[in-house]
């Protein structure tokens, strides 16, 4: 498994160096004589730019080259079905918004599955020049240096970050934030899941919750967490795998705690509220 975090790491930092100089050379309209293309994403709001193509081929490439008999599901190509038990799960650009805008929060996230069991994950902010990588059974690192969950107890000490994944009218994702800002010290959203994701698995903060969120938004930062010390599953409780796609990420002291604030939102409990009104 250790040649295959290397690959990894490797398609991590190449395709986020490639962003990072495009980045760079100019406000992020206009890049040397090229102009970068950006659109929503399907029916969302979520942005997409050329360069979310551009770093997805490249990972793709080195993958291809390594390991051809892999599955590989990305972002922006879908599926490469090769009937394999592996499956490498990539968003070549996690947080294309922020990237559009200038906003340095945005990180490249590699991730492979098996059977649709994360077992490493690799996110790659370059901006900010923080690599984090995981491996099961071999814990976290960020930039070279393991790292753990927080030690946080009481839920009203607790500082969150979220994000509304995909819920297209935003109206869970209005009632999960108004439930949790009541019970705990800070709600905040950054704008990347996967850096959401590792910023718990470093005790940055305390917990990540999403909703209706993609595979390869979180399956690295899922390993991540696992790794230093946390609890990832679905709001039911259920250890999380690709086929779920309500998450929470946390130190796994506050779990409970969250996940009980958390079912007013979630389909299968009798408390879900569809939409709130917040007065």
């Amino acid at each position: 498994m250790e040649f295959y975090t290397k690959t990894a790491v490797d398609a991590a930092i190449l395709a986020g160096k490639h962003l990072l100089s495009k980045y760079k050379r100019h406000h992020i309209e206009v890049y040397g004589s090229d102009t970068l293309s950006v659109s929503n994403r399907g029916l969302t709001k979520e942005i997409t730019s050329s360069l979310d193509n551009e770093a997805d081929e490249i990972i793709i490439e080195l993958i291809s080259e390594r390991h051809p008999g892999h599955n590989i599901l990305t972002e922006e190509t879908g599926q490469i079905n090769k009937d394999s038990p592996y499956t490498w799960v990539i968003d070549p650009l996690d947080g294309s918004s922020n990237y559009v805008n200038h906003n340095p929060f945005f990180a490249v996230s590699v991730c492979l599955a098996y059977e649709n069991t994360p077992i490493t994950g690799v996110i790659f902010a370059p901006y900010i020049e923080e690599l984090a990588v995981a491996r099961k059974g071999h814990g976290c690192t960020l930039n070279g240096r393991p790292v753990y969950v927080s030690d946080t107890l009481a839920l009203d000490r607790g500082y969150i970050v979220g994000c509304p994944g995909g819920d297209l009218n935003n109206h869970r994702f209005a009632t999960m934030s108004y439930v949790l800002n009541d019970s705990i010290k800070d709600f905040r959203k950054m704008g990347s899941a996967a850096i959401e994701a590792y910023t718990v698995a470093s005790g940055r903060v305390d917990a990540f919750v999403t909703l209706n969120i993609s595979p390869w938004d979180i399956a690295a930062g899922a390993v991540c967490v696992e790794e230093a010390g946390g609890v990832v599953t679905d709001f039911n409780g259920n250890p999380w795998d690709l086929t779920k796609s309500d998450v929470c990420m946390s130190n796994g002291k506050l779990h409970e705690s969250i996940l009980s604030k958390l079912q007013v939102v979630n389909p299968s409990h009798p408390e879900y509220r569809a939409t709130t009104t917040i007065r």
